[in-house]
């Protein structure tokens, strides 16, 4: 009996949604006519085959690698992958594990397909993508809207003498332009963006619509935020760097391209040469010339020192610049509201949610002291954080988790060895086709995919065929060794001289800090990581075993469950 696990899959949400019924009926058809069993059946809507991670077909890999099917089923390889590489990759993988990747249209897939089909499909996924992008750049030149709507705007409905809808045209919306104009004239006087969204929010003024937070199920109501005015002035993001409210419509201030790694889409600012011209919209001014070039002259002297060009990828973020003034910079959350704890007045910290958005958004008022916070935490880092009758638990645990990693790595040395040999094998193929005469430039992208891809095989495979014993990874004493350390880092903090040391070897202890109102007052939870925990009480043969435990195992963390919760313990 062959075990089939059908796939299917369609683009877009501007596509038919049965779509992906009418694919498995054809698929199902087969079935019957092949005489195969029907084991399993995953999808994915509104998905692009551009990358592998989709849910649906996540969860088809991970059935695969699970033994539990003979023969993955599509209607044809494009609604698999359009990637050449993905194909590619997915077909040595079952191939390696005895299964079959067949389709409707192509029937049993062999690498002649592959080859051909993965060269069409990815033909055709640029040309639609070059094709959509000319497109929005005509309706851009035309004067018409290429992408989403603003906040201050609506879509204009009119047709043409066909009948057919035009698209891109927008219209102001009166309630919100007088938002608008009203967030330009108080930060032009000098209020600042917190008290600003603190009034809208109060007052029960809608914010901006936000796609990704309108997808999330939320107990919160949406709210106005500091940084949906201000946003990023180098991308031109932010009420206050729209300059579509001055009657000029901008068009591709960024460029997207994906990560082949996550799959995800990253941004990229244009050159200035690069972009295109802007076109006039006189009809959908808002603001004023006067009026913007003021809120302009504000920014600028708001401005902290030379920025960084925006489009340099090793340019870091203005906070991850700055070293962490107070012991738990970054680590404190609200329980009520899941905003930041920062400073709140001289010597205070407070819920941010509650500060910036008002008292509508979160009612947690309670703030406290920061000498208060640090000595009660340190003293529960000393005293709360390692008990004895945890440990043995989690030795226990740590040790069994470290074991299933090592033989993993080793179980997958084979399946490496052979996709190592595949990426070769593609690399030899464009080194021969450029030695022949075809254009290098045409490769670029993925000669650096495969020789990352390469790199990483070949050091996997390094790590996996290294044999060393299995070492005694914790010390024998842990707890006790865990207090004197801890112990002498809290009398460290209190010493001029060493509080500096000290300060970032307790912070790397904590982990996250969350503060609750309860009956009135401020409870504190904690959570402490506990990789730095085992590097704390490492000893020399430990710090020499660590360097072959796997970076995931140093990585696991305790959260509260069974036989775990006095990690996470209240102070």
């Amino acid at each position: 009996m062959m075990r089939v696990v059908l796939y299917a899959r369609y683009s877009t949400d501007q596509q038919d949604p049965l779509s992906i019924d009418t694919q498995l009926m054809m698929c199902r058809r087969e079935l019957v006519r092949q005489g195969w069993t029907e084991v399993g059946c995953h999808t994915d809507e509104a998905e692009s085959a551009a990358t592998m991670h989709r849910p649906g077909m996540q969860a088809l890999l991970g059935a695969v690698s699970r033994g539990e099917v003979d023969v993955v089923y599509a209607d044809a390889m494009d609604r698999i992958s359009r990637s050449q590489a993905d194909i590619a990759t997915l077909y040595e993988r079952l191939r390696f594990r005895g299964l079959v990747l067949a389709t409707n249209r192509e029937g049993i897939v062999t690498p002649m397909h592959i080859g051909m089909m993965g060269t069409i499909n990815a033909e055709q996924l640029s040309a639609t993508s070059q094709k959509t992008r000319d497109a929005l750049a005509r309706r851009h030149a035309m004067g018409k809207n290429p992408g989403g709507v603003a906040y201050g705007y609506d879509k204009r409905v009119e047709y043409d003498g066909n009948g057919e809808r035009v698209k891109g045209l927008q219209q102001v919306l009166p309630a919100q332009a007088a938002v608008v104009v009203r967030i330009f004239e108080e930060f032009a006087d000098g209020m600042s963006p917190g008290k600003i969204v603190r009034r809208l929010n109060a007052e029960g003024v809608p914010p901006p619509r936000s796609g990704k937070r309108d997808k999330k199920l939320s107990l919160k109501p949406p709210a106005w935020t500091p940084n949906t005015i201000t946003g990023n002035a180098g991308r031109g993001t932010g009420i206050l760097n729209n300059v579509l409210y001055t009657g000029w419509r901008p068009y591709q201030k960024q460029t997207y391209r994906k990560n082949p790694d996550s799959g995800k889409r990253h941004a990229f600012i244009r050159n200035d040469e690069d972009r295109p011209e802007l076109v006039a919209a006189p009809d959908l001014r808002i603001v004023r010339d006067a009026l913007w070039e003021a809120v302009k002259d504000r920014q600028a002297k708001l401005a902290r020192g030379p920025k960084a060009k925006m489009n340099d990828a090793r340019a870091l973020p203005f906070f991850a610049q700055q070293r962490p003034k107070y012991l738990l910079t970054g680590k404190m959350t609200c329980g009520e509201c899941g905003a930041s704890y920062a400073k709140s007045g001289k010597s205070r910290f407070g819920c941010q949610g509650s500060a910036k958005k008002g008292e509508t958004y979160c009612g947690n008022r309670l703030t406290i002291r920061q000498d208060d916070l640090d000595a009660r935490v340190l003293t529960g880092l000393a005293a709360e954080m390692m008990r004895d009758d945890v440990l043995a638990v989690f030795i226990e645990e740590y040790a069994a988790e470290t074991r299933r990693l090592r033989n993993a790595s080793t179980t997958a040395l084979p399946e490496h060895e052979v996709e190592l040999a595949h990426v070769n094998a593609q690399l030899g193929t464009i080194k021969t086709a450029i030695l022949k005469g075809v254009d290098a430039s045409m490769f670029v992208a993925e000669l650096e995919q495969l020789g990352d891809r390469q790199k990483r095989l070949t050091t996997e495979i390094e790590a996996a065929a290294v044999r060393t014993p299995e070492p005694a990874l914790l010390h024998v004493d842990l707890g006790h060794v865990y207090r004197e350390k801890v112990a002498s880092l809290t009398e460290a903090f209190e010493d001029d001289g060493l509080r500096a040391q000290a300060f970032e070897r307790i912070r790397a202890l904590i982990d996250a800090v969350v503060l609750t109102p309860e009956n009135g007052e401020l409870a504190i939870h904690m959570r402490g990581e506990l990789a730095s925990m085992l590097e704390l009480c490492a000893g020399p043969e430990t710090q020499k075993a660590s360097a072959v435990v796997t970076e995931e195992a140093l990585q696991i963390k305790l959260v509260a469950g069974t036989g775990f919760e006095p990690v996470t313990f209240r102070l």
